[in-house]
């Protein structure tokens, strides 16, 4: 009895420990079923909030086949679910970045470490390609051995393609502005420092683009200048247009021309953008042409008091030979002392006023030439001779054609130079502005009696209208300050003042030809004796005062007063002299 009640209390109290057991494993499945609920729930909420997000979220297994992945992923690849499932990385990466992407895994293999911003190109199912961003670490087990990667990728295609728009704008931006021929210049109002500079400035100021960085834009300025670029920079005006000096590296100053704009610098404040020019050559060419104007106008206005004083001269010249000549003739003669006292003064009056005219004369270059024995072909070589290096410089080549048997003849060597000289600089000009070069043909040859002097050009040409006007004085068909229109009426003076003539032949755009023609003057031909001489003049005081004169030197003379009577004399008449 007793042993089999031991055995039924055990039996109770290991049947108790039982209930109490199944309480526990009860109360254990409840918790289990709690907790397996929770990370259900978790397990939802995680995988809400992955298919939720913009960005791709994958895992990969060290094969690089995919694990896990959201929606994004497939949106971003073009694949579905289904498709994409157990899909190698090798299969939608691009083949130009397949090894790179392999080292970045295997990098993270290798360190432990998250690995982040690898930009690859992916292809998607339709072929078209993408640019994607990643981040991703390491998958350990529970022992810390990495099995695998989880990673987010996010499609940064459009910004890509943004950013290398901007990356080619601003290098298109960057050859335009290097190519430019003016400087651009970015500085800060503040302190008017420069923060960009493009490398023209080395060409006008002689300083790198490196050197410039940090100089402040007034430490350029001439001193004389800083005022007027102050006053100009602190106006609130959105453009602004200066003209000023501005300091070389090497000290000397050229001038320079900018344009200025305030433009924001995206931070709050602004920059002032200013692009500049090299003007020096523009200024030095305005400055000569001022000079040339001033120097034309007060040619103008002497050529003019010159042809004023050519007249005077000329009407005072006519009785004062009279007065001369007679005080001269009665001083001659055997007269009382107190009348030879007379005339004497009266001789000393005329002689000073010949003299005021003589001046007048030679203010207005009417003086007669010095005439010596010359050869023109010599004097042609010559005048060419020393335009050679401004006709090579005008890439102008001259054609020489100089009769080697050409006879001599009485002239005026400088006037003559001074013509050829005229003829062959309006040439060239023409030559150079029409062609940027040219062809310049002289030729000298004997025709009868006559030396024959031509200039050919090929430059544009004289239009039929003005042919006839070149050798009138003053006119000119060139701007204001470059040609005062008298070297051509001085060169036909000169030349009829050799008893020559000068004219020429142009058609418009096949050049033209200036032709002179002067006559052989044979040496002996100066001296003339108990001559039959005609004198001409319509100042009855000097035909007879010179008729009496060469008469007394034992000339036959005749004397007329009108040109019309000369040249019926002339006709039937010959004569040794002829005095005009």
């Amino acid at each position: 009895m007793k042993d089999s009640d031991m055995t039924q209390e055990q039996l109770m109290s290991e049947l108790a420990q039982l209930r109490q057991r199944v309480a526990q494993l009860e109360t254990l499945e409840a918790e289990c079923k709690r907790a397996e609920e929770a990370l259900r729930q978790s397990e939802e909420r995680y995988r809400t909030i992955l298919e939720g997000i913009e960005d791709g979220y994958y895992e990969v297994d060290l094969a690089g086949n995919l694990t896990f992945f959201n929606d994004s992923v497939c949106r971003i690849l073009g694949y579905s679910r289904e498709e994409m499932t157990g899909m190698n990385y090798r299969m939608y990466t691009a083949k130009d970045d397949v090894e790179a992407v392999y080292k970045m895994f295997n990098k993270g293999y290798r360190t432990g470490k998250p690995i982040t911003g690898l930009v690859d190109e992916v292809t998607r199912k339709d072929g078209s390609r993408r640019f994607i961003e990643s981040s991703f670490s390491p998958i350990r087990n529970r022992e810390g051995e990495t099995v695998g990667f989880r990673g987010v990728a996010r499609d940064i295609t459009e910004r890509k393609r943004a950013e290398d728009a901007l990356r080619e704008s601003e290098e298109r931006y960057r050859n335009l502005i290097s190519n430019l021929s003016h400087m651009v210049v970015m500085e800060i109002d503040s302190e008017g420092k420069f923060t960009y500079v493009s490398p023209q400035i080395f060409d006008i100021f002689g300083y790198t683009p490196e050197e410039s960085i940090g100089l402040a834009a007034f430490d350029f300025v001439h001193p004389d200048d800083i005022e007027k670029c102050f006053e100009a920079m602190a106006t609130q005006d959105e453009v602004v247009d200066l003209e000023y000096r501005s300091r070389h590296k090497d000290g000397h100053y050229v001038y320079v021309s900018t344009t200025g704009k305030r433009l924001p610098d995206g931070r709050g404040g602004e920059n002032r953008v200013s692009v500049l020019r090299d003007i020096t050559e523009r200024k030095q060419m305005e400055e000569e042409k001022k000079e040339l104007e001033q120097k034309a106008q007060m040619e103008s206005r002497l050529a003019s008091l010159g042809l004023l004083a050519s007249g005077i001269g000329h009407e005072i010249n006519n009785p004062l030979t009279g007065v001369i000549g007679y005080a001269q003739l009665l001083l001659g003669r055997d007269t009382p002392e107190d009348i030879k006292k007379d005339l004497r003064a009266i001789n000393e009056g005329a002689q000073r006023v010949a003299n005021i005219v003589k001046r007048l004369l030679a203010f207005a270059r009417y003086q007669k030439p010095e005439r010596t024995y010359a050869c023109i072909s010599d004097i042609v070589a010559g005048t060419v001779a020393l335009l050679a290096h401004q006709l090579e410089t005008s890439n102008i080549k001259t054609n020489l054609h100089l009769d080697p048997n050409l006879p001599w003849t009485i002239a005026d060597i400088g006037q003559l130079q001074q013509v050829f000289l005229n003829i062959i600089i309006n040439a060239e000009t023409e030559m150079r502005l029409t062609h940027g070069k040219g062809k310049l043909s002289i030729k000298t040859e004997k025709t009868d009696n006559t030396i024959r002097i031509s200039f050919q050009d090929n430059g544009q040409g004289i239009a039929e209208e003005n042919l006839q006007k070149i050798f009138d004085p003053f006119f000119t068909t060139r701007e204001v300050g470059e040609g005062t229109g008298l070297g051509l009426s001085i060169c036909h003076e000169i030349i009829a003042e050799h008893a020559g003539s000068i004219y020429a032949q142009s058609k418009p755009g096949k050049g033209a030809t200036f032709i002179v023609e002067l006559p052989v003057v044979a040496e002996e031909a100066a001296r003339v004796a108990g001559a039959r001489i005609l004198v001409v003049d319509d100042e009855r005081l000097i035909l007879h005062f010179v008729s009496r004169v060469l008469t007394d030197e034992g000339h036959e003379v005749e004397i007329v007063d009108n040109a019309a009577d000369a040249l019926r004399r002339i006709e039937s008449e010959r004569y040794s002299l002829i005095l005009l």
